[in-house]
């Protein structure tokens, strides 16, 4: 369930208008939970692309990572499908995935992807289409044609934390993350979003009347800023991060709602039991009468 509001939707104009350019790449920079995975399926959607998302197991390598690009150029390259390639920086198992998204980003061509029965397989694939849009049926032609097409279908949309250091050293060691990529930096939500977040949650959950639904949903967003400004007062005093993220929020409502739970069933209990020791003083008494 996705809750938009004016930043969310500008984001998702903004992703929408890289997928809808030429060879268009974007690298979404934000902490965790600020929606730049969800926002980007959504503008795939919209652009009638299909969403490319690796899946990270417990054995997964970088070959199963060649692998998975070796799928993505076949449904780009051979069968024309325009893709968006998602790649968060919780996937990275091996720097050297970096390195191949560096070269995707800046040739298209990712080295020894392929190997050579499977290369051929491809360029055999593409003979037919090379040859009708003029580019010559020789392998070397017809493979740069097969790149030439992966370039225009595929768009890769990066999502990155600024948390530690890591993201620093990944734009210094490859500097086509930056270069090639259309930059959007997600800030912390606003309170207008904070406010419709705790809403959408809790709009299933019996609080009360609407005064009372009203005042604790914003008393969460209180709480969540609140918690903001001692953060940065916590850095400002002793040099030290804590950060509040989306993710902190999104907990924290689900933390009270699972309290809110079980302290009514406690109440629930506690009453029946009153109930059933009033009803047999009831009875002991008509007894003894």
């Amino acid at each position: 369930s996705l809750v938009f509001f004016k930043d969310h939707c500008e984001h998702l104009t903004r992703i929408v208008r890289v997928i809808r350019q030429p060879r268009g790449n974007a690298l979404l920079v934000g902490v965790g939970g600020s929606g730049k995975q969800s926002l980007t399926r959504v503008a795939a959607a919209i652009q009638d692309c299909k969403c490319f998302q690796i899946e990270v197991a417990k054995n997964y390598n970088i070959q199963s990572f060649r692998a998975d690009l070796g799928s993505l150029y076949t449904k780009a390259g051979v069968e024309n499908t325009p893709v968006v390639f998602l790649f968060a920086d919780n996937q990275i198992v091996d720097e050297t995935m970096l390195e191949d998204i560096n070269n995707m980003l800046n040739t298209g061509e990712v080295p020894n992807l392929y190997a050579p029965e499977d290369k051929e397989k491809t360029i055999n694939a593409c003979t037919e289409p090379a040859r009708a849009a003029g580019q010559g049926d020789t392998r070397d032609s017809v493979y740069q044609f097969f790149i030439g097409r992966v370039r225009d279908n595929l768009h890769i949309v990066l999502c990155m934390s600024p948390v530690g250091d890591n993201f620093r050293r990944w734009c210094r060691q490859f500097p086509s993350l930056v270069n090639c990529c259309t930059i959007d930096w997600f800030d912390k939500w606003p309170q207008e979003a904070l406010l419709a977040v705790a809403k959408r949650l809790m709009e299933e959950v019996d609080l009360g009347d609407a005064n009372q639904r009203a005042a604790i949903t914003e008393t969460c967003v209180d709480v969540h800023m609140i918690v903001g400004v001692m953060a940065e007062r916590f850095y400002t005093e002793l040099r030290r991060y804590f950060y509040v993220t989306p993710t902190s929020y999104l907990e924290f409502i689900s933390l009270y709602m699972c309290l809110l739970e079980e302290k009514r069933t406690e109440a629930n209990i506690a009453i029946g039991r009153i109930k059933n020791g009033n009803t047999k003083m009831v009875e002991t008494n008509q007894q003894v009468e």
